[in-house]
């Protein structure tokens, strides 16, 4: 059986209690304190999945707009083109003089009703949020693939000719009325009952209501990202969570911007970085064989790439690298196998991030991750890095970790 579940429901669990615990109580209506994390959460909650299968139903079916006959007025010369209005033609001809002038209400088909101004506007909002959502992305991000796809099926849909109205008639500022919202809810079309889910939802998220902030999470947040991803960003998520609870201090998660210069998890002094060297690192005096390996590359006009470590923990009160965390997702390989990677990767990594020759306290502090049959450490005396798999993190053993940082004045 397939970890993966496990790994996004622990994922959503954490980031269900972070702004469950950033709420505050005004009398039974929950709402989030920080209007931050409430913009970012609408940012995600544009690529979510309610309101990515209302646009992605909509592409395909741009026939179930409805239209409703409604009535125009107008003035001809001598032709009714509708009922006419016998006391605005007698006022007319008096005021213009013009004997034969009718003023009459033409019928009209016109898509600008109830239904058709709440997907309007809900096609509206996910716009301009996925665009924030964009502008916020740092190069590289995982996210970027998501955007760019939401945006460009965005685009089509405002080329549908029955929305341009609807569209161009929503008010900034104001909501679909009470109407409109019944309308779509009672709607036997399925476009104006996904149009109703996603607003929903939207308005979920600035409540601060749990289950629609699971919903962002699971669809919006963890589940655009590849399993090693997913499995990355859990991982990150516990242990920014263990050093909150052993320092005593408040997790902040900054994942939601996707600023890929800074941290995405801070807990007190602690910072977690997530695929990044940071500045601390500092290229270290190649051994023989990778100066033989750099003479190769370089023959062939070839770099040594930009290996990164997947998780740094920087202790920003000392500025100084506090752990070096490898993590490693089986997907074929043997769990001694991707151990052995994963040890090889810290020592070589640690040379970047301690002076010569005093590479091992920071080994010792740091960490190898396994999705599943991580090895038991047999000399408990040892400073070797420690080792945990995903049911360890359940078990919370990543605190015995965590103790082992906090419990350090500097490092």
């Amino acid at each position: 059986m397939s970890i993966d579940p496990l790994i996004v429901d622990y994922s959503a669990g954490v980031l269900l209690r972070y702004f469950r615990g950033g709420a505050a109580i005004a009398g039974d209506v929950p709402r989030l304190e920080h209007k931050r994390d409430v913009d970012l959460l609408k940012g995600h909650w544009a690529v979510s999945g309610p309101v990515r299968t209302l646009i992605r139903y909509l592409l395909t079916n741009p026939h179930e707009t409805q239209s409703l006959l409604t009535f125009r007025r107008r003035v001809d010369d001598a032709i009714a083109r509708g009922r006419m209005d016998a006391i605005r033609t007698w006022s007319y001809r008096i005021q213009s003089g013009l004997p034969s002038a009718i003023v009459a209400e033409e019928p009209v088909r016109s898509f600008i009703t109830g239904p058709n101004l709440l997907l309007a506007w809900v096609l509206r909002e996910a716009a301009i949020y996925t665009a924030r959502l964009s502008s916020w992305q740092g190069l590289g991000s995982p996210y970027i693939d998501v955007i760019e796809q939401a945006q460009r099926e965005m685009r089509l849909v405002h080329k549908i000719e029955s929305l341009r109205d609807p569209i161009r008639a929503v008010t900034l500022g104001q909501r679909p009325g009470h109407g409109a919202v019944r309308t779509a809810a009672r709607a036997r079309q399925r476009i104006y009952r996904h149009a109703f889910v996603a607003y929903q939802l939207l308005q979920g998220v600035e409540r601060g209501d749990p289950e629609a902030m699971n919903t962002v999470a699971r669809t919006a947040l963890i589940a655009p990202l590849e399993s090693w991803r997913r499995f990355e960003l859990a991982v990150a998520l516990a242990a920014g969570e263990a050093l909150s609870i052993t320092s005593g201090t408040q997790l902040q998660i900054h994942l939601l911007s996707g600023d890929s210069s800074g941290p995405i998890i801070t807990a007190g002094r602690f910072a977690v970085h997530w695929q990044q060297r940071t500045q601390h690192y500092i290229t270290p005096i190649l051994e023989p064989s990778e100066a033989i390996t750099r003479n190769i590359l370089k023959a062939y006009n070839l770099s040594n790439g930009g290996d990164r470590p997947d998780l740094i923990v920087i202790d920003q009160q000392n500025n100084k690298v506090a752990s070096v965390i490898e993590v490693k997702y089986l997907a074929g390989d043997t769990a001694s196998a991707r151990f052995r990677e994963a040890v090889d990767q810290i020592v070589r990594y640690a040379r970047g991030y301690a002076p010569l020759g005093q590479t091992a306290p920071l080994i010792s502090r740091s960490l190898v991750v396994l999705s599943q049959g991580a090895p038991l450490l047999m000399n408990t005396d040892a400073d070797v890095p420690a080792s945990v798999d995903f049911a360890g993190i359940i078990r919370d053993e990543l605190l015995t970790w965590a103790n082992r940082l906090t419990g350090q004045s500097s490092f």
